[in-house]
């Protein structure tokens, strides 16, 4: 995987849109590893583009990848492709589910 950091655009206002990603996926490089490189969430996009997710969005990651494992466990409809909007708005990163 490309080290490739996603980098959000500042927003201006909250009715402003930031950057929307297609994303099939979120999930956690190296989840088992023990005293190595700490383990970073991800995103990968439809279109095969993986970007690792800054550490303000790091607990979002976590969240958003137990509530899908919490959808598919119940036989719900995976979260799974979806859109994604993503920016920095009054200095605050932010991921919004579309």
């Amino acid at each position: 995987m490309d080290n490739v950091e996603l980098d959000p655009p500042v927003v201006a206002a909250p009715n402003r849109t930031g950057l929307v990603l297609d994303v099939a996926a979120v999930g956690l490089v190296n989840p088992l590893a023990i005293g190595e490189e700490p383990i970073r969430p991800y995103i990968q996009c439809t279109d095969a583009r993986v970007f690792l997710l800054p550490t303000a969005l790091h607990d979002w990651a976590i969240d958003v990848i137990a509530q899908h494992h919490a959808c598919l466990s119940a036989g719900e409809t995976p979260m799974f492709p979806r859109q994604i909007e993503f920016g920095v708005l009054d200095g605050g990163m932010y991921a919004e589910l579309l």
